[in-house]
């Protein structure tokens, strides 16, 4: 019998944390597996995680992310019982830590020589995008598969949200643009999630509703930039809510906004809200960066800039007055079941996430 544990760099319901239970629910049952969450702060979780991989006592640990407790219990483990250690990364970690502004130079260059190290001293390294595996080759880091973000099928699909809807204050023939993620707001780029709907509404002739979901430090700056901009009584904030509170939000959307910058950070993911928006039937308005450029349909994908792109409001804004004009176009969401069960149900990639761990060393 394989014996695995998943280290989750994540508490428990985090989307790391939710990731594995999602394996390790449809693994075959001569897999002994396990999942051991962050706890606390970084000594903590080390030591916690540490001991949950001395009771399993695993041949094989698989982490997911480069966060610096699971990574260090991961190793350590491995140095106690010679198991064999999978590191999971769905990002360009010293990109996105600099972009988002929370290091500067200097700590960029640091962060990018530890997921060097983490990565060259992993015994497989596992991806979240086709071109992140491109990336890393560039580098010198064989990627051993490419393991997207993922979705249960089974709990994000279409259904009636009408009453849903209209507790929400949306009128049936009103067209719901929406959003959902982490509002977290970067001061270098002066952006966070969700304002490229807030931008694109305020220069929408046509009366379009917006509904976005999530919290954090740009939430605020959100909900000003709405006031400020007379959209206050036209977008509906939500916060972030459970897992399997979110499919009824995603089917009040009649539009799914996902948004990656043109560079090495959007570039390389796959980013956990497409597969949802996806299997739940949604018309998606994807910057045509990353695995969105990939999977879905011309119509669907919006055109954007290297770099940072401070015109794509610009660019959203006329894709959403196009559906306006061409209602008949959201008709193209019955395709978006079918490419999240090809490319992004969980039931797919665990056979992935097999060949990983139970190939030969």
């Amino acid at each position: 019998m394989t014996t695995l544990a998943f280290v989750a760099n994540g508490h428990a319901g985090s989307a790391a944390s939710e990731r594995a239970r999602a394996f390790i629910a449809r693994l075959p049952r001569d897999i002994a597996a396990s999942v051991h969450d962050r706890t606390g702060g970084r000594a903590s979780s080390f030591h916690h995680q540490l001991l949950g991989l001395r009771r399993a006592r695993p041949r094989v640990v698989y982490v997911i992310d480069l966060g610096v407790a699971g990574i260090a219990a991961a190793f350590a483990y491995r140095r106690l019982s010679g198991c064999r250690v999978v590191v999971e990364t769905g990002d360009a970690v010293a990109d996105l830590l600099f972009s988002t502004g929370r290091v500067g130079r200097a700590g960029r260059r640091c962060v990018a020589a530890y997921e060097d190290r983490v990565l060259r001293a992993a015994d497989r390294v596992v991806v979240r995008g086709s071109a992140h595996r491109e990336h890393l080759a560039a580098r010198g880091v064989r990627v051993a598969a490419v393991i997207p973000d993922g979705v249960d099928t089974d709990v994000f699909r279409p259904f009636d949200v009408r009453e849903l809807r209209a507790s929400l204050g949306f009128q049936d023939h009103e067209l719901v643009v929406g959003v959902l993620g982490s509002l977290h707001w970067s001061a270098r780029l002066q952006w966070t999630s969700g304002l490229e709907v807030v931008d694109a509404l305020s220069r929408v002739r046509t009366h379009v509703r917006g509904l976005i979901i999530g919290d954090g430090s740009g939430r605020p700056r959100l909900e000003a930039a709405a006031r400020d901009r007379g959209l206050a009584a036209r977008i509906r904030f939500e916060p972030w809510m459970p897992l399997d509170a979110l499919p009824a939000y995603v089917n009040c959307m009649d539009a799914c906004v996902s948004t990656q910058t043109n560079d090495v950070v959007g570039q390389v993911r796959t980013t956990g809200k497409l597969p949802l928006y996806l299997a739940c039937g949604r018309f998606v308005l994807a910057s045509n960066v990353g695995e969105a450029a990939r999977v879905l349909p011309a119509e669907m994908l919006v055109e954007y800039a290297p770099g940072f792109d401070a015109a794509y409001g610009t660019r959203l804004a006329e894709r959403i007055e196009r559906l306006c004009r061409e209602p008949h176009l959201l008709a193209l969401g019955k395709d978006s079941r079918e490419i999240a069960e090809r490319e992004f149900a969980y039931d797919r990639l665990v056979f992935r996430v097999l060949d990983v761990v139970t190939a030969r060393w």
